[in-house]
């Protein structure tokens, strides 16, 4: 297995170790929840796009709380918009901060990178991207890339973020709701479909 994929997989096993452990009913917590539904979205978006922004958290062992309280399709959006914000958010941080990063350490390799990516292919180099990487890393490393627009950037990862969103959304119901089996057959699957993306991308 790629090692690249590792995070993803040790984020799977954390939420399975999660819901081992919790047994993924909290009463006051969802009674809670369903007294405060806005609120309660609201919380979630915000510790979604935090994860993304303060390494090396990650949301996805809340997937199955979430799905129990809100459903797969609300869940998966609010994912989504999470992933989404925390990833412009980290874009900035490293748009902007390039200039402090130069002075504590030389940025060549980035540089030689840039000039190695077509400029053709940059939308569609970031969805690729956006299944093969976790989400953190990628909004960091692409924003130290200075010819790549915010513009392409942001659409190009709200288009990579929302299939994951949905699938994972729906694994986590898998997993909240006890079918374990279910769950793991759609985390192979997408480790699966992430090799023959990376296989693709490397071959072209």
């Amino acid at each position: 297995m790629s090692g690249k994929l590792v995070p993803w997989v040790a984020a799977g096993a954390l939420a399975g170790a999660s819901v081992w452990a919790w047994g993924w009913r909290p009463e006051g917590l969802e009674s809670w929840i369903a007294d405060h539904a806005a609120l309660g979205a609201g919380i979630y978006v915000g510790f979604v796009a935090a994860s993304v922004v303060l390494l090396p958290f990650s949301s996805l062992p809340l997937l199955p709380l979430a799905t129990q309280s809100y459903g797969v399709f609300w869940t998966a959006v609010l994912s989504a918009l999470g992933w989404w914000l925390g990833c412009l958010i980290a874009f900035r941080i490293a748009r902007f901060g390039r200039p402090y990063l130069e002075k504590v350490t030389p940025l060549h390799a980035v540089d030689r990178l840039e000039e190695r990516i077509p400029h053709d292919v940059g939308f569609g180099g970031i969805v690729v991207l956006r299944i093969l990487f976790p989400v953190d890393i990628v909004s960091y490393a692409l924003g130290l890339l200075k010819a790549l627009s915010f513009r392409t950037y942001a659409l190009a990862s709200l288009v990579g973020i929302l299939p994951f969103a949905f699938v994972w959304s729906y694994a986590g119901g898998k997993l909240g709701s006890g079918q374990y089996v279910a769950f793991a057959l759609i985390a192979a699957v997408c480790v699966a479909a992430a090799l023959v993306a990376r296989r693709v991308w490397l071959r072209r």
